[in-house]
């Protein structure tokens, strides 16, 4: 963890306010698209900002937005190079169910890691499974964060629970939600396990806090195929570098992206890519959420939008395109 606060410290220091008009490529600036400080994407998207910036030694910097539909636009029109985006999420922007206009031109560069995604409560409550929480305050709806919300609610739904047995909240985003559960005005809320927001609410907390348990008969893969398509129910153990599970837990899981536009040239996408397959390695030893991807799962056919052109040239070349995911494309044609 050491290693990981050196290298965020290191691309935080990149860090700087600027205007979004125009585009960020043709400042010669690669721009990384991430979720607040203190959430998961923006420590690994901090990580990936430092490694970029080293190897291609042009300035890379990350901009922290309120939410991922914040930005999602942004990285349609080319105003934010690249964005670390769920499969839910720029799935949802690319179809048009999110906002009601397809954006036709988001691609994913690579897949990163799945992300893990818990319901948190404070340990002292006594809570351990999702269907505990009938009857308490909830935070479902994260206005700036669409993907987030309807996980939070798929989540309820596999644990047993019907949306209108609890008394449900409406926050803005992650830091919200556990601000909320902090002061105990609700009994729970949902991030990615093990982010800094979450440590540091385990550690303010009295007792601490407890990730609740899917359980039931709707805790399965099944379920999330009909309900929320690229989510799956996924056991987490205890490890040293989340003192904050002490048993196994099942929480809900999903494929993160890096995404770019369509309107990225070949030549850039493939610059980016270079870097990043290169670094990733180094970036899996010092980030223990990307260890649950890997260097030949880059490409993995997980995508809910279309691989950027140079993308596919690139993983064909290295061997890690795949039948499956010529059949994954395909769809996007239909």
């Amino acid at each position: 963890m050491f290693k990981s606060l050196i290298r965020v410290a290191a691309a935080a220091a990149t860090v700087a306010t600027f205007s979004l008009a125009g585009s960020a490529q043709a400042q010669g600036r690669i721009t990384i698209g991430t979720n607040p400080q203190g959430t998961l994407y923006y420590t690994i998207g901090s990580g990936i900002a430092a490694a970029l910036q080293e190897s291609m030694q042009r300035q890379v910097t990350v901009q922290p937005f309120t939410g991922s539909s914040a930005y999602i636009p942004l990285i349609s029109a080319g105003e934010v190079t690249v964005g670390l985006n769920s499969a839910i999420d720029v799935g949802g922007w690319y179809t048009g169910d999110t906002s009601g206009e397809a954006l036709k031109d988001l691609r994913v560069l690579a897949r990163l890691w799945p992300l893990r995604q818990a319901y948190i409560t404070r340990a002292n409550d006594g809570l351990t499974e999702i269907k505990d929480l009938e009857g308490k305050r909830v935070v479902a709806d994260m206005t700036s964060l669409v993907a987030v919300s309807a996980v939070n609610k798929a989540t309820l739904q596999a644990g047993g629970l019907s949306l209108d047995s609890m008394d449900l909240v409406e926050v803005s985003g992650l830091q919200a939600g556990i601000d909320a559960l902090v002061e105990g005005s609700v009994d729970a809320t949902a991030a990615a396990i093990g982010i800094p927001l979450t440590q540091q609410a385990n550690a303010t907390i009295p007792g601490g806090i407890r990730y609740l348990s899917m359980t039931g008969e709707n805790a399965t893969e099944d379920f999330f195929n009909e309900t929320l398509p690229g989510v799956y129910p996924l056991e987490v153990g205890p490890t040293p570098a989340m003192p904050e599970i002490t048993e196994p837990v099942i929480v809900s899981a999903y494929d993160i992206f890096l995404t770019v536009s369509n309107e990225m040239s070949d030549e850039e996408a493939t610059a980016i890519l270079t870097a990043l397959y290169d670094a990733f390695p180094q970036l899996r030893e010092d980030y223990p959420p990307l260890r649950g991807g890997a260097q030949d799962k880059l490409a993995s056919p997980t995508n809910t939008v279309p691989f950027h052109p140079a993308s596919i040239a690139f993983f064909q070349d290295k061997g890690l395109w795949t039948a499956d995911n010529d059949a994954r494309e395909a769809t996007f044609a239909e």
